[in-house]
This record gives structure tokens, C-alpha cells and sequence, in this order.
């Protein structure tokens, strides 16, 4: 397993003399090159679970392994794109890219941001800096940025969600063509549920803390949003959110 979440949780507050977890013995094994999405209401603990994988917060209880090592802080196996794409302003794309690695004074780290620059479709924008970028230029540097590192699992914690319709589903697309070309574990945060069946193998619901539904996409790539199939999927997620029948029509 790429990566192994074992009993876990996470109390940020007591009342009434008892601990409140966010994450409530929750267990998930996620396989080498799995596409996963996670959803769920605001407060399920989606924000919650990504950061103690990534390292910035450490569980009360239970273990997170990552190619059977346990974690127990931030590391470079783990690449993490955030909904803010977090570039340095007075860098350029190229120098962002580098930044991991020129902290490991690689002497390839030129060559390697080049690969990914390349790789996300924005050769000719090396020397530009984010300011001059639109929304989904930056959010393909930090994609580039992360993967320069070559993590074994790169978590992306709503990477779409600040971006307008239109990037939005031109970016998803992107996504999945990098995805598929790295072959990387992924773990996805969404709010969408258009956009967790488009992308993922496998769709994760939290529910107070727990995995309420775990779901295999038995859906040929590229997925159509106007399939029936595609659209089904879309209703069950939603009426396992909410607790109510759905019958929502796919406007993304």
C-alpha cells in the first residue's frame, strides 16, 4: 500500500469534559497510483485528515504510513498543492519550481523544473512571475512545483476551488493527463461532487470523522459528465452527504 491511515484521531476541544475528535478512529489504505477523492460537509474532517498527512498536524491516536514508514512530520515524499497557490511573488515560475531542490543543492534543479514546466504546458513562461500568471497558470506551478520533488503521494487540498468555471474544467482535465503521465499516488479534497467523480478511482465520504462511504468510479476515461452512469454517481454522493434523495442536475 502507498499509503496506510491506521485508527486515527484528532481532538482540537473538550466539552463537557470529553474530547471532541474531527477524526474519529478513522482507517483508509490507498494503492500505488490510486487517484483518490475525499468529500464531505464542511467540519468532516477533510481539511483535518490532509493536514496530518501531510505532517503539520499530529494525531492524538493511531498512525499514518507512507511506503511503510510511519510519519511523523513534513517530508519530501509527500508533495502538497494548496487551493492558494503559495508561489513566492519575487521568484519567477522556473526559480518556484526549483525552490525544493535547490534546498537540497541539487545541480539538476534547472533541468528538473524545465521537465515540469514542459510537463504542466507552460514553456515560454519561465521567466514570468506570478502576478503576470492567471489563476490556473499559478496553480499549474504549484502542481510543477510539487511534483519536482518526485513524491511518492501528492495531496491536494482544493487545488480548484478559488478558480472560475471555465479554468476549473480545463485545469481538471490537466490534472488528470499529469496524473496519468507521473503515475503519482493522489489524495484530492473537493467540495465538488462533479468533480470527485470526473477525477477519482475511488471516492471517499467523511462523515463526523469516519469514512461513511468508500466507492470504487466504474467508469471508463475520459468520463462524460452527460453519462447516465456518471450522473448516478453524482446523486448517490450527494444523497450520502446530505441524508436526502437528490436529483440534481450537473451544471460544471
Amino acid at each position: 500500500m502507498a499509503v496506510v491511515i491506521d485508527h486515527l484521531y484528532k481532538a482540537y476541544e473538550e466539552k463537557d469534559g470529553e474530547m471532541q475528535y474531527i477524526l474519529n478512529d478513522l482507517c483508509l489504505n490507498i494503492e500505488k497510483g490510486e487517484f483518490i477523492c475525499v468529500l464531505g460537509k464542511s467540519g468532516c474532517g477533510k481539511s483535518t485528515l490532509l493536514n496530518c498527512l501531510t505532517g503539520y498536524l499530529k494525531p492524538d491516536k493511531g498512525s499514518i504510513t507512507v511506503s511503510g514508514a510511519e510519519i511523523h512530520g513534513p517530508g519530501p515524499e509527500r508533495g502538497v498543492v494548496f487551493q492558494q497557490h503559495a508561489l513566492f511573488p519575487w521568484r519567477t515560475v522556473s526559480k518556484n519550481i526549483q525552490f525544493g531542490l535547490n534546498m537540497k543543492h541539487s545541480k539538476e534543479a534547472r533541468a528538473v523544473a524545465q521537465k515540469y514546466i514542459e510537463m504542466v504546458g507552460l514553456t515560454g513562461y519561465e521567466n514570468k512571475y506570478p502576478l503576470s500568471l492567471s489563476g490556473g497558470m499559478a496553480q499549474r506551478v504549484g502542481i510543477a512545483r510539487a511534483l519536482a520533488n518526485d513524491p511518492e503521494v501528492l495531496l491536494m487540498d482544493e487545488p480548484l476551488g478559488a478558480l472560475d468555471a471555465l479554468t476549473r474544467d480545463s485545469m481538471r482535465k490537466e490534472i488528470e493527463r499529469i496524473w496519468k503521465l507521473t503515475e503519482k499516488t493522489v489524495l484530492f479534497i473537493t467540495h465538488s461532487v462533479p468533480e470527485a467523480v470526473y477525477l477519482a478511482d475511488r471516492v471517499i465520504i467523511l462523515n463526523r470523522g469516519r469514512v461513511q462511504l468508500d466507492q470504487k468510479i466504474e467508469l471508463e476515461r475520459p468520463r462524460n459528465i452527460n453519462d447516465p452512469k456518471f450522473s448516478a454517481y453524482v446523486q448517490q454522493f450527494e444523497s450520502t452527504i446530505t441524508g436526502v434523495e437528490s436529483n440534481a442536475v450537473i451544471t460544471e
